[in-house]
């Protein structure tokens, strides 16, 4: 007979459908190291298409682990490597760590973590909505960071806009590379001039690099606002009508030393955005952060999280109701920059 091969994830499979009858045997004997043969699959997706990617199933014994959908966005999503790559500059457009004698015990940033969730109910559809809008109107002094996996909603927009135009408020977005159309469509067919204290840019998710030199971008799966450096509202959301009013998500508001994760991950992704066409990507931002010191946030990792049982839904809408292409740069205080590592 001939040897056929088995997968690790075919043999796991076989062994579920199949109990051995040592418990414990079954449980050590389990193989959860890095699998071969499924890189294997997906770089012959990438570089020969299906009959490539099914050829090495076959010959590896393993399953089909790619659902068609993600088999779809690697076929259509694919690249070489020696196309479409640009060198960008590696820039920190925020400051984190400045000297501690800057942060005061006062500081809002500096309290306990906190954190309150908010999940949307049957009755009031609109309620998701109404939180985001009003942590929007928070904005008061320094700004707001908003990482979308989506943007089509013109009524928050509009909201942006007016923290920008009436309240001076500076606006920092990120879209996803492939869902950025969504926003310029949008945009233009709106007929509005860019504002100069919105700046919008767009961001990759990870890279998978195969073997074979092909490359695969993946997209922006998280979405989070953060208003005046303090405060987060981060969750499943997406700027959208479906997202508010048919889908069902979540809203998690962020506060005191836990908003630092939040910081430092909207600065590694704006290190990496680039910049939109037509659209402003420099904004000055005034100096008056309150900054977070390092010793702090080290200290925070030891803080439990103090979880605030708001299981709720905020109150339903009234239906009345430099150069593109430069890298920004950002002055936030008197601590000095810190520079990438």
């Amino acid at each position: 007979l001939k040897f056929r091969p088995m997968g690790k994830v075919r043999r796991r499979v076989q062994d579920l459908r199949i109990p051995s009858s040592h418990h414990c045997d079954f449980i050590h004997a389990s193989d959860l190291s890095h699998n071969e043969s499924t890189r294997l699959a997906v770089d012959c997706l990438l570089s020969q298409g299906l009959d490539g990617y099914h050829e090495v199933l076959n010959a590896e014994g393993e399953v089909d682990f790619l659902s068609e959908p993600e088999k779809n966005y690697i076929l259509e999503n694919g690249r070489d490597g020696n196309t479409g790559c640009t060198c960008l500059y590696i820039f920190m457009p925020f400051a984190f760590l400045v000297d501690a004698s800057y942060v005061t015990d006062s500081d809002p940033v500096l309290d306990q973590p906190n954190v309150e969730v908010y999940f949307q109910t049957d009755s009031r559809a609109a309620g998701m909505k109404d939180l985001v809008r009003e942590f929007i109107r928070k904005a008061k002094m320094v700004g707001l960071c908003v990482l979308l996996d989506s943007f089509s909603d013109v009524e928050l927009l509009c909201d942006l806009l007016e923290a920008s135009r009436k309240r001076n408020v500076s606006v920092h977005v990120l879209l996803d590379h492939l869902n950025l159309n969504l926003f310029v469509s949008m945009w233009q067919d709106l007929k509005w001039k860019i504002p100069l204290k919105l700046s919008v840019r767009s961001v990759d998710g990870q890279t998978y690099c195969a073997k074979t030199g092909r490359k695969l971008r993946g997209q922006i799966a998280e979405s989070f606002i953060l208003t005046d450096w303090t405060e987060v509202l981060t969750g499943s959301y997406s700027f959208s009508w479906l997202s508010w009013q048919v889908h069902r998500s979540l809203a998690v508001l962020v506060k005191g030393s836990a908003v630092t994760p939040f910081q430092q991950e909207f600065t590694r992704l704006y290190s990496s955005s680039k910049p939109v066409p037509g659209f402003v990507t420099f904004i000055t931002v005034p100096p008056t952060l309150p900054f977070y010191s390092s010793s702090h946030a080290a200290q925070s990792k030891t803080t439990g999280i103090r979880i605030s049982k708001s299981i709720r839904s905020v109150r339903s809408c009234s239906t009345n109701s430099r150069h593109p292409g430069s890298p920004p740069s950002f002055s936030l205080g008197p601590g000095p920059l810190t520079s990438p590592g």
